[in-house]
């Protein structure tokens, strides 16, 4: 949508010679971007946004809340331990250095995205010709521990459950025991947890969903790249994001599961946890911008957020080893992240309500009640003068 990358060839001349510096254009392609003239000249005065807002229905509220946690001591010390050796790779800027670095790119934004999920059982990562080992994860802990993160989950769910909810818990790293053994965790605290796995097949897997309903599920495990389409499901009111994946696509999608017209329940809650600190917070910060992004897009209110990160053509596999390798700064994001959800979210408008106790199960449990500023439409003209003004 109006950004490309061109690519040339320089052939400088020889020293103290007559021949000109020569330039050669290799390769033109598209790139997954946005040029905010697409949106200022072609789609502001003569597009139709249509939401599920607009179709005259009343929504649940829906609000997406990121739950940012720490890394145990032991836990963070062989987190940067990794990542700074990662560093040092990612920081070679010579040929073969490069070369490298193009070669372990996926291994290393996987490995440290899933170690503080899973901080024991990972394989060295090797050289990919001499087979040398370049950098070796220490275990900083045991499968049969709970990490900050399980413990975080499973009170949600227990919250939850506790008021008659069910709850989609999404995993999307398979070739971790975080499934298996948050399901564990889940059985020993007398909460009915089921794995959908990929072997069921698409055709079956609203079937298989309310055939486990009937049964007493309370708990459903997936990967969000199985119910990202096709699937209405409504008895899940909170969704919980044990770790998060690179594709926008899956996760507004998976995300949005229970937030249908036909929906009854007064809220949807998505929860995203992630570790400060580590390469899950920087993810889901990137995650957010482009969020913002796909909401002007797609017609919605018009953000500094949205407008700043429209013609940014890095994906976040891109962005994410380019951070490794320049190494990531902690700086404290943990209120911008929350603002950024928070500006997505929507939440009824109310005026001076009060903070109620509602009997929810065996115990009370405070119902959060915000109050909310209607956001009007802007007027066109204002509009354009918006995107003069942000250049």
């Amino acid at each position: 949508y109006g950004v490309t990358e061109d690519t040339y060839e320089v052939t400088e001349g020889g020293y103290n010679s007559n021949r000109r510096t020569a330039k050669r254009k290799k390769r033109s392609r598209q790139k997954p971007g946005v040029s905010p003239l697409v949106y200022s000249r072609f789609l502001l005065e003569n597009g139709v946004f249509l939401s599920l807002m607009d179709m005259g229905k009343d929504l649940p509220e829906y609000e997406e809340i990121p739950v940012p946690l720490r890394l145990p001591e032991n836990q963070q010390r062989a987190y940067d331990d990794l990542e700074h050796a990662f560093h040092g790779i990612f920081k070679d800027r010579s040929r073969e250095g490069r070369k490298l670095a193009q070669k372990l790119l996926s291994v290393s934004l996987n490995l440290m995205m899933a170690y503080p999920d899973q901080p024991y059982g990972h394989e060295p990562v090797l050289h990919p010709v001499t087979r040398d080992p370049l950098v070796v994860p220490q275990s900083s802990g045991g499968p049969d521990e709970e990490t900050e993160k399980d413990r975080q989950t499973l009170d949600i769910i227990r919250r939850k459950v506790d008021c008659g909810e069910r709850v989609l818990l999404y995993v999307n790293w398979v070739r971790l025991d975080s499934r298996t053994r948050l399901k564990r965790f889940l059985t020993d605290a007398g909460v009915r947890a089921e794995i959908m796995e990929d072997t069921v097949p698409p055709r079956g897997r609203e079937e298989w969903v309310a055939n486990h309903l009937r049964q007493g599920m309370q708990v459903m495990i997936t990967n969000p790249g199985l119910v990202e389409t096709g699937l209405d499901l409504n008895d899940f009111t909170t969704l919980i994001f044990y770790d998060m994946a690179f594709k926008l696509f899956t996760f507004r999608q998976a995300s949005r599961r229970s937030w249908r017209i036909n929906q009854t329940a007064p809220r949807v809650e998505v929860y995203i946890l992630y570790y400060r600190n580590t390469m899950q917070e920087r993810a889901v910060r990137l995650m957010a911008s482009k969020l913002a992004v796909a909401g002007v897009i797609e017609g919605g209110v018009l953000t500094d957020e949205g407008l700043a990160a429209m013609s940014e053509s890095e994906d976040m596999t891109s962005a994410l080893a380019r951070e490794l390798a320049e190494g990531i700064r902690h700086e404290d994001a943990v209120e911008d992240i929350a603002a950024s959800f928070r500006k997505m979210a929507v939440l009824h408008p109310a005026q001076e309500r009060q903070v109620q106790e509602a009997e929810c199960g065996r115990k009370a449990v405070p119902v959060r009640v915000r109050t909310e500023t209607k956001i009007q439409p802007v007027p066109p003209a204002e509009q354009l003068s918006l995107w003069e003004l942000a250049g």
